[in-house]
């Protein structure tokens, strides 16, 4: 670097990105134009607390903004002034971006389009575009596109593993900016992407759903027509008997779940007399720099979106160094086939420990299951655990008020039916194929959406 090159940013990141940059945006087929010259309004989302009791209206967080699109598995609500609320409620056609969060998802952004009032927390960046110069949908699928993210990448700064963009770097990114009308146009093309993506990954939902209606007949469980009511009465007999008063613990479809699997000929045995007493994880309490690295060579520290039914995801894994994983969270280690289950917001999810993911360990909202017991496999375990049967009766138990939790001691008490060894392994197998033919579909999808991104990326920029 020569003396007086440097202008405004000497970051790597900034360095790094910036001929890629040069070559990607040198050629575009249309004007460049800055977000900023686009905008009505650029706003911070708000910091007030919030729970998961439906109180207020909803908020919607950086984890709630993931790499393809919205992600409303958890949803949580704000009680706000009438000033604020009116200040910060959002419309449709806003675009939000994550500012804070890992290299992959900062700066990933969608478009607010739901019902009702919402608002939205501090880690994002509204963005209210002038519509007569830019559609929402247009600039969101251009910044989600590669030469989006380059732009992106360019501009965000790393501290302690997590990767920040603010307002005035959004205010600078760059637009290649057609009419209107061909702005639409691209909008199209990339809506029947969508759609094609989205049936795809629901044929491969539905795959491993009819997993389950399989399972409850292998285990001779019998349920007619679920009942799915949300409200319904009970007697004070049947409070004081249970010693619960909160209504998800005699949800009728839980109930009924539940009074089925003691209809079963299978042998019910607890999860105690199973496994050794569940173990948690914590957060461990050395200094921030040893914790949530990118670094491929430090030992993988496993959140609750990393682990789905009967997989895991390492898109978004964190690490932690050996000295802390041997160190204060060494009685979380985790070992080949160990039973890992979430115990706060997709309460009961569970996978498998493979020798893929080793080293590893875990935070404070996952427990480690070690089956000591042979006459239950530890896949089958997870499989049964991720069953309708086997969430029921995990979600009846938890407890808590601004985070809902299962304790220790529901854990132990969830009853397990052990079939004998074979009918495990079918199950086992027949999960594994289903899976398989899950992940080609989604792997399909996948590569159709990133052609759709790239065409709409070169419909724009020349040097694409």
């Amino acid at each position: 670097m020569h003396q007086g090159e440097i202008r405004q940013r000497v970051d790597v990141n900034y360095r790094l990105y910036t001929q890629t940059f040069n070559d990607k945006y040198s050629n575009s087929l249309f004007p460049l134009i800055p977000i900023g010259n686009l905008t009505t309004l650029i706003q911070y989302g708000i910091s007030d607390r919030a729970t998961l009791e439906p109180q207020g209206i909803p908020i919607l967080r950086m984890s709630n903004l993931q790499a393809n699109g919205w992600d409303f598995t958890e949803i949580k609500y704000v009680e706000l002034e009438e000033e604020t609320k009116s200040n910060f409620l959002l419309e449709n056609g806003d675009i939000l971006f994550n500012r804070t969060n890992s290299k992959e998802l900062v700066g990933k952004c969608d478009v607010f389009s739901e019902l009702g009032e919402w608002t939205f927390a501090s880690y994002l960046i509204r963005v209210r575009l002038d519509q007569t110069k830019a559609l929402p949908q247009f600039v969101s699928d251009f910044l989600n596109t590669q030469a989006g993210r380059i732009q992106i990448d360019r501009v965000s700064r790393q501290i302690i593993g997590m990767s920040n963009v603010n307002a005035e770097e959004l205010r600078e990114l760059l637009i290649p900016v057609p009419p209107i009308p061909t702005q639409q146009h691209l909008v199209n093309k990339m809506n029947l992407a969508r759609a094609s993506r989205r049936e795809k990954l629901a044929q491969a939902d539905a795959l491993l759903g009819s997993l389950d209606a399989w399972l409850l007949e292998q285990l001779g469980i019998k349920i007619e027509n679920k009942n799915r009511k949300k409200v319904f009465g009970l007697s004070l007999d049947q409070l004081s008997l249970s010693r619960r008063i909160d209504a998800g613990y005699y949800l009728p479809e839980h109930v009924q779940l539940i009074n089925a699997l003691h209809q079963t000929s299978v042998p019910l045995v607890a999860l105690s007399d199973l496994c050794l007493a569940p173990v948690g994880g914590a957060t461990p309490t050395r200094s921030e720099q040893n914790l949530y690295s990118n670094a491929s060579d430090g030992v993988h520290f496993l959140r609750i979106m990393n682990i789905e039914p009967n997989s895991f995801n390492l898109d978004d894994v964190k690490h932690i160094t050996s000295e802390v994983h041997n160190g204060e969270l060494q009685r979380s280690i985790l070992d080949e086939n160990d039973v890992l289950m979430t115990i706060t917001g997709r309460v009961g999810t569970a996978a498998v420990v493979s020798k893929e993911i080793l080293p590893a360990n875990i935070n404070q909202h996952i427990v480690r299951l070690r089956i000591l017991d042979n006459r239950c496999l530890p896949a089958y375990l997870a499989i049964y655990l991720n069953s309708s049967i086997g969430l029921a009766i995990s979600n009846r138990g938890v407890t808590g008020g601004t985070r809902m939790a299962l304790d220790y001691a529901a854990i132990r008490s969830l009853l397990v039916p052990i079939p004998a060894i074979d009918v495990q392994n079918e199950i086992i197998q027949r999960m594994l194929y289903l899976k398989n033919q899950q992940n080609h579909l989604c792997a399909e999808a996948e590569a159709e959406w990133q052609a759709a991104k790239l065409v709409f990326e070169r419909a724009l920029l020349k040097g694409a």
